[in-house]
């Protein structure tokens, strides 16, 4: 069969570009014949530092910004805009924080609500760490056991309400909803978990991808099971214009209509917080909470109150939940 050189020439191009896009069905196999790579070391040795600076027992404030600068990473966010915006502090008393120069700031945030009794440390407490760092100061929770964790959850057994009683102490609040998740999933036997667009439960893969506002997006597509639902107060609508309580009725009647859809043998907890933290301190309706609440107890979901900023006694009760009877 007579082809020309030019028709011939242009099958070879189409070939060519079909070996290099994602359509091979039916192409002949070629071989990898490449040689395994080389070895290319790296220097991988500790550095030897300089003593010298690390043990003056203080550094200047030029010295403090250009280590902030080379070696320290801002969260959420560009690092230096943020390092720029960032207060050097260099002490704290009660609800004050001071900067290098001196100057007092009102600290409005209790550091994330992780400092609600304030800065000033009283003597007992300190006491009390210096005294368990002298006696033991870590141990493998499975592993060891100590006086201090029984006393612990002891006490904490005595705190909450109904049959919470047994307790697992972990690093921080993502670590804690991890733990929560894994929990549901596993004692459920189910997957999805349902949480609102306005909330944060923490900065790791799947406590992010609970979280609802857009710091969630960079990990939407490396996880799976993670529903959001609407909230009782949306951002540009309201359930209903004249009459609260009605809309807080079409919000809730919204979950049910999305739960069944969903399909409730599939849902292992729906996970709120108390009171919306970071996404604009938004107290929940107790026909809210409590309509989630028996939407739950209907289908065999968990519900997970997320109380890492809202817990004891941040909210004038031990527990945000407290505010919503029942």
């Amino acid at each position: 069969m007579f082809q020309s050189q030019s028709s011939s020439l242009a099958r070879q191009s189409f070939l060519r570009s079909l070996s290099t896009t994602q359509y091979k069905v039916n192409l002949p196999f070629t071989p990898n014949l490449g040689r395994f790579p080389a070895f290319k070391p790296i220097n991988n040795q500790a550095g030897k530092p300089d003593l010298t600076k690390h043990k003056k027992k203080n550094w200047t404030a030029a010295e403090q910004a250009q280590a902030i600068k080379d070696n320290s990473i801002f969260t959420w966010g560009a690092s230096e805009p943020a390092r720029e915006l960032a207060i050097p502090v260099s002490r704290a008393s009660g609800v004050y924080l001071y900067g290098l120069d001196g100057k007092q700031y009102f600290d409005l945030s209790s550091q994330a609500m992780c400092a609600n009794l304030g800065h000033s440390v009283p003597d007992i407490i300190k006491q009390a760490v210096q005294d368990q760092m002298s006696d033991v100061c870590y141990v493998y929770g499975d592993l060891y056991t100590t006086e201090i964790r029984a006393r612990l959850s002891a006490l904490l057994a005595d705190l909450f309400p109904g049959d919470l009683n047994s307790f697992l102490f972990a690093s921080g609040g993502s670590e804690a909803n991890e733990a929560a998740i894994r929990m549901a999933r596993k004692f459920t036997g189910r997957h999805k978990i349902m949480s609102r667009y306005r909330s944060y439960h923490g900065g790791t893969t799947n406590a992010l991808a609970m979280t609802g506002d857009s710091r969630r997006w960079p990990v939407d597509s490396s996880v799976t099971g993670f529903i959001k639902i609407m909230d009782p107060y949306p951002f540009h609508f309201k359930w209903d214009e004249k009459d609260e309580m009605v809309g807080i009725q079409r919000c809730l009647d919204a979950l049910h209509d999305q739960i069944l859809f969903e399909g409730p043998n599939t849902i292992a907890a729906i996970v709120l917080e108390s009171i919306t933290g970071t996404n604009g301190w938004l107290v929940p309706p107790a026909l809210f909470m409590q309509g989630v609440r028996s939407l739950c107890d209907q289908y065999g979901i968990i519900l997970i109150c997320d109380e890492v900023m809202t817990g004891f006694g941040r909210t004038g009760k031990m527990f945000g939940f407290e505010h919503f009877e029942g």
